[in-house]
């Protein structure tokens, strides 16, 4: 089973209404939230770790997560306020907003990983702050393998030099470290193939860098490199597509027998390929829809 641990919120997306004011729609989101629920539609085994509100919203986040088939056992019920994250679509890349005035994507007490759990993937805004961040870096030490999606988000950020030696950190200990072109531009890095090259060389096995409308790259640490193009073809905006590429590409290792340090290592030629075009599918599926709707079984079928 594959543990997502991070944050469960409601993106208020904006809209135009038919007399032309500006309104937002609240669509149920959260990085790690729409992994496990990205794994779950697909097929795949999803469990979540976190913490969600008993307010309304958070029994809308718990119905969806049971109703997808994710194991909630460790999932934590309190009484603080679900957080809510602003989009903004007017820039070349979704910018996030998060209000979160109950301090839950800062500070919470954990629960165990769950029996059974072989992955604990993390990454996103709660990586970025404290005293949450060293705890859930804390909990990865624990893990039997570990999966890091940057999903860098700048407001966020309290302090850039030590948000980005944490995840350089946790990068170098995972099996498999997953960011975005406009991830590591944002924590002053230009150098695709340096960056990729260091952190294999510090103990990860696998690097996927998405780029966009340009593709994906992917190294391994058996010498292995592979450039996929995007198969985005209808796009009604891009929110939570790299959530879809991570959820697609965890089912496809999952299916496939592959999450292990070994076998992400092992990865080139023609399987690194069909990693790189499960992530594909899954990013192209959730571009052609509004807001972070994850791609289903029988929609978006092989992986």
């Amino acid at each position: 089973m594959i543990v997502a641990c991070g944050e469960a919120l409601v993106d208020l997306m904006p809209e135009v209404a038919g007399d032309g004011a500006a309104l937002y729609r609240p669509v149920l989101g959260g990085s790690l939230f729409n992994v496990a629920m990205g794994i779950a539609r697909l097929g795949g085994e999803a469990g979540y770790l976190w913490e969600l509100s008993t307010d309304a919203f958070g029994d809308q986040l718990v119905q969806a997560l049971v109703e997808d088939g994710v194991d909630v056992s460790c999932v934590r019920r309190t009484s603080r306020m679900t957080p809510v994250a602003v989009v903004d679509m007017t820039g070349s890349e979704p910018t996030y907003n998060i209000a979160d005035g109950d301090g839950v994507m800062r500070e919470m007490a954990f629960a165990q990983i769950p029996d059974g759990a072989t992955v604990l993937h993390i990454g996103s805004a709660v990586l970025a702050r404290e005293p949450i961040a060293s705890a859930i870096e804390a909990v990865a030490r624990r893990a039997p393998l570990v999966s890091v999606d940057y999903n860098v988000r700048p407001p966020s950020i309290e302090d850039l030099d030590i948000y980005r030696a944490r995840l350089m950190r946790l990068s170098k200990a995972a099996g498999l470290v997953k960011a975005s072109s406009a991830d590591i531009e944002l924590l002053g890095i230009d150098d695709h193939e340096s960056f990729a090259a260091e952190i294999l060389a510090g103990g990860a096995a696998l690097v996927v860098l998405t780029l966009g409308a340009r593709g994906a790259l992917a190294w391994s640490t058996s010498g292995g490199r592979c450039h996929m193009p995007s198969q985005v073809t209808q796009l009604v905006d891009p929110v939570g597509a790299g959530d879809g590429f991570m959820a697609a590409m965890l089912v496809h290792l999952q299916r496939h027998e592959l999450l292990t340090r070994q076998g992400l290592s092992d990865l080139s030629g023609a399987s690194l390929e069909a990693v790189l075009a499960a992530g594909q599918r899954g990013a192209a599926l959730v571009c052609a829809t509004q807001g972070a709707l994850m791609p289903k079984l029988g929609v978006s079928e092989p992986y």
